[in-house]
């Protein structure tokens, strides 16, 4: 019984610790909010990095089409807020994260991090860059 419990342990450790990489669109939006997309989210491109500490430290880059009416639900669950389109994109983003001159931006007044999202209401695509370190 004792190495029944030392080797389950070590499983837990093993795959609880593990880091995770991926540029597969679904994937990235899968691990990101946990589940598959619904049907008023079309995914166009992601990547998606998670560190293999047990704190969750990851990084997402997403592109999708939403429905109007999903889009404001995310803007009001997350609370949040509209800021100047002025940011500066890194040098290490993905070539395919191009959010347009008309995309409105937000933050969440909770994060301090670089986190950022973008919707162009005129095509309904969307962008999420955010960052959990």
């Amino acid at each position: 019984m004792r190495i029944f419990i030392l080797a389950l342990t070590g499983l837990f450790l093993l795959t609880s610790c593990m880091e995770v990489n991926t540029t597969d669109p679904n994937d990235s939006f899968a691990y990101w909010a946990g589940q598959d997309p619904t049907d008023d989210i079309q995914v166009l491109n992601g990547q998606y990095w998670q560190s293999a500490h047990w704190t969750k430290e990851y990084i997402l880059h997403l592109k999708f089409k939403s429905t109007e009416k999903w889009w404001s639900e995310f803007v009001k669950q997350n609370n949040l807020i509209r800021v100047p389109n002025d940011w500066p994109k890194s040098s290490d983003f993905p070539d395919w994260f191009q959010p347009s001159s008309r995309s409105e931006i937000f933050v969440s007044p909770k994060d301090s991090n670089e986190s950022r999202y973008f919707r162009d209401s005129a095509t309904g695509i969307c962008y999420i860059y955010e960052i959990q370190l």
